[in-house]
């Protein structure tokens, strides 16, 4: 090795993005050991960059979090909850806020643009290829969330390593341009695997913390609205990844047993927490970071996690007036994912999703539902309430004549082989069990009567509330809220959902304040204010 490089690569980006305009970044460089032939072709080397990058995850979660859940409809704050947290949650934010200061996102994107331009890829017969499509995935990764929160994207791509390189002109991107230029650089990494060969600690997996391409891009094309090619990443994921009826990212446990006693009485064996547990579910989880003590620094969030934030009244509401199903058909109300997403009531109730050891930010009813979402709005709105609902869930349909095999669009067919055990007559007995029939939830539906455009809007509907419901408090409500809405042209969406908030626990004035501000779609995003040598088109 050239030279001895830290595990985490210690440049700052400072927090004057959105309180000053005389610099981008503060720059401390005296931690920082590089020379010009920085990484090169040592694989070691390689690897400290790409554990440097992953290391700094570990900072952005709680931020994830806080950005991603208070300031949408599912999360509410204690009495123990801090001004800042209370601020979030109000939409009344002070600039000196440190859950919205950037400098993290941007440290770990300066990172990556050092380790990208010191990755020799030709080295070794292209063996670091994989180092550097892991470490680009991760810096779109880290972009994609400064758009997602603050609407544009400062868009730089080599490293900032002292004042000097403040001064130079970088383009400013719109939050359409930065989705554009962010799917033309993972185009660059196509067919490249994320790193497999090194070892893993402590259980955790190196390759389950690092964005997987066919995710990114859906998540990329979905934004950007060409449904059917994010709908084709998604389902490409799937199938890579789901090899069997009974095998790793199919949807084949069943978290909520329910069965009838002879008085006619049911009963629920409710195990939905078995997904969350202290040892990773390695069927369920996609991507995760973890804390130990082979890694940096412990899980400050999970204080605040567990102290200062609890489920709404409104998240509280949205389950209870969910149906329950046995035999396809609904028989009470409640959702059995609720009593085990949180526990207590009032002030005293508490999320129980989280761990310490670890943080899951892709799980694979995410995907599910994100893939549902791109081919509602690709057109096929039964087929997207197909994947919601599951196959062996609904009492008008044979399973094996369900929408989601046989079509002429192969981003809409999945293969019966794959993902379900059948018969000797090919027919489907068990395997993908759909969102909600997983749960054993009532299935969902809507008039086939009405126009596709109305039955698209309608199943909209459905998917952004059972996201709410199968994702609550994972950090992914705000951008659901933001992309439903954008999509739509619509404040109302995000604009009602938030408020209802306020409304269901009692407080109308901060209903009314909060539905004021998110009727405009400025406020959406928070400030950030740029110097003038970041220039837009």
């Amino acid at each position: 090795m050239k030279q001895y490089i830290t595990i985490l690569f210690s440049i700052l980006i400072g927090a004057t993005l959105f309180t000053s305009c005389e610099s981008l970044t503060d720059v401390s460089p005296e931690e920082v050991l590089l020379s010009d032939d920085y990484l090169g072709d040592d694989k070691l080397d390689a690897r400290s960059a790409l554990f440097g990058v992953i290391s700094q995850m570990q900072d952005i979660t709680e931020q994830y979090i806080v950005l991603g859940e208070i300031r949408a409809d599912l999360v509410d704050v204690t009495s123990n909850a801090g001004d800042e947290i209370r601020q979030i949650n109000t939409h009344n934010i002070n600039l000196e806020n440190s859950y919205v200061d950037p400098k993290t996102l941007f440290s770990i994107i300066n990172n990556c643009n050092f380790a990208l331009a010191g990755i020799d890829t030709e080295a070794y017969d292209n063996l670091l290829l994989d180092d550097y499509a892991s470490i680009l995935r991760i810096r779109t990764w880290s972009q994609m969330q400064i758009l997602i929160n603050y609407g544009k994207l400062p868009y730089i791509t080599d490293p900032i390593q002292n004042e000097d390189d403040l001064t130079k002109k970088y383009p400013l991107l719109s939050f359409e341009q930065g989705i554009d230029q962010l799917i033309e650089n993972l185009q660059a990494v196509t067919g490249v695997d994320n790193v497999t060969d090194y070892e893993n600690s402590l259980g955790f997996s190196i390759f389950n913390m690092i964005p997987n391409q066919d995710v990114l891009l859906g998540d990329l094309n979905l934004w950007k609205g060409n449904f059917p090619l994010a709908a084709m990443h998604y389902k490409q994921f799937l199938d890579d990844n789901v090899s069997g009826a009974s095998n790793f990212y199919n949807l084949t446990s069943l978290y909520g047993v329910t069965t009838t006693e002879s008085s006619g009485a049911y009963t629920t064996d409710n195990n939905w927490d078995d997904i969350f547990q202290e040892t990773i579910q390695n069927s369920e989880v996609i991507n995760y970071i973890s804390y130990s003590e082979q890694f940096r620094q412990e899980n400050n969030g999970f204080v605040v996690f567990g102290n200062q934030i609890k489920p709404s009244s409104q998240a509280i509401f949205l389950w209870d007036e969910q149906l329950k199903g046995f035999n396809k058909q609904p028989y009470e109300s409640g959702d059995n994912r609720a009593s085990v997403s949180y526990t207590g009531i009032s002030d005293m109730a508490r999320i129980t999703k989280y761990q310490y050891d670890y943080f899951t930010w892709n799980r694979v009813a995410k995907i599910y539902l994100r893939y549902a979402e791109a081919i509602n709005y690709a057109g096929y709105p039964y087929h997207a309430l197909t994947i919601v609902n599951g196959i062996f869930n609904d009492p008008n349909t044979l399973p094996q004549m369900a929408l989601i095999f046989n079509n002429t669009e192969d981003f809409l067919n999945f293969d019966v082989n794959q993902y379900y055990v059948t018969n000797s007559s090919d027919v489907p007995t068990s395997g993908n069990l759909g969102v909600r029939g997983r749960v054993s939830m009532a299935p969902v539906f809507i008039d086939s009567n009405v126009s596709n455009e109305e039955a698209i809007k309608l199943a909209g509907e459905l998917i952004l509330n059972e996201m709410a419901l199968e994702l609550a408090f994972e950090g992914n409500r705000w951008e659901d809220l933001v992309r439903f809405s954008k999509r739509a042209n619509n404040p109302v969406i995000i604009s009602e959902a938030v408020a209802q908030k306020f409304e269901t626990s009692g407080d109308a004035s901060s209903a009314a304040k909060v539905r004021a501000i998110l009727m405009n779609p400025e406020n959406w995003y928070l400030p950030l204010t740029l110097p003038e040598n970041f220039v837009s088109d």
